[in-house]
């Protein structure tokens, strides 16, 4: 068996496009926000946005849950969202907003969202619609 020496050219472009995507990975993955005390809050303004509304959901509603769990993994920890794993913390401050849910709840939400948001036209609008509103008003600290 031999092995050609252009083969040694190859692996050092193999080894620098792994570099390049490990850095992108790194800039798609850093949080917006890091203090998760603020969920609270966010929620609280996230439910207004909604009762801003014509016709406002049912904040009790299984999709408003979905939305703002959406909403604010990407705020946190965007690459859980792409199957990457909670920061430690996060969960349980999650929980806070959602008491009568369990902790595994909230994890089996996860794994449906992101595939929720790419399939589905009127969930992945009025979360973008949602999410513009509360980056609007975090921006002019009215959180």
């Amino acid at each position: 068996m031999t092995k050609e020496f252009s083969s040694i050219v190859e692996l050092q472009q193999i080894r620098e496009q792994k570099s390049r995507l490990t850095e992108r990975e790194r800039e798609l993955s850093e949080p917006i926000l890091f203090d998760a005390t603020l969920i609270p809050a966010i929620h609280k303004c996230f439910l207004g946005i909604l009762a801003e509304r014509t016709c406002p959901p049912n904040p009790e509603s299984v999709m408003v849950r979905k939305k703002f769990l959406f909403i604010i993994l990407f705020l946190f920890a965007p690459s859980v969202l792409a199957g990457g794993r909670l920061p430690n913390g996060l969960r349980a401050e999650i929980c806070k907003i959602f008491p009568n849910k369990r902790p595994s709840s909230i994890s089996n939400n996860i794994a449906d969202i992101a595939f929720i948001y790419q399939r589905y036209k009127d969930f992945r609008v009025d979360v973008d619609s949602v999410y513009n509103q509360l980056l609007e008003r975090i921006n002019k600290n009215m959180i």
